[in-house]
């Protein structure tokens, strides 16, 4: 099943919403097209039914959607076409921190699987959201969308 929103969503669009079924997760997920980063080889959308409050942060599911070309392949490694992360918000405290991350050879998380981790939350993994434009764009959506989703009040900052 082709994603509706991978090649016809205007860059920076916040509002599209569409639905889809991801192989192994087979689960209704709604995805949010949230952003194109700013030097252009990659999407990030959000599936807003994964936003939920966690102890100290907020959890949401992210689809990276990959579009490499001669100009911006890397240097060496694997270049999924397309990653799942599942990432802890500290709303409070503005920062990021990937708890998994899933490589797929194929667009929208199909295809065969690539490299898998798992990270426990840990205070030395934050990612602060001056890192850089595109961990700040992401850090805001997430937690503006859950600002008004959840009904728990937003999480405190962890050490």
């Amino acid at each position: 099943m082709s994603h509706p929103l991978s090649s016809r969503v205007a860059p920076w669009a916040i509002a599209v919403l569409a639905a889809t079924l991801l192989g192994s997760w087979a689960q209704a997920e709604q995805w949010a097209y949230a952003m194109q980063t700013g030097h252009g080889n990659h999407s990030i959308q959000v599936d807003v039914d994964s936003l939920a409050q966690r102890p100290g942060y907020v959890a949401a599911r992210l689809l990276y959607e990959y579009y490499w070309n001669a100009g911006n392949m890397p240097a060496s490694g694997t270049t999924p076409r397309s990653a799942l992360v599942d990432g802890a918000f500290d709303c409070k405290g503005k920062r990021f921190q990937a708890l998994s991350r899933s490589e797929f050879a194929g667009a929208e998380a199909q295809g065969a699987a690539g490299d898998t981790g798992h990270w426990a939350l840990a205070p030395d993994r934050w990612k602060a959201a001056s890192a850089d434009p595109e961990t700040d764009a992401i850090i805001d959506w997430v937690c503006s969308v859950a600002a008004r989703r959840l009904a728990e009040p937003q999480a405190g900052s962890m050490p």
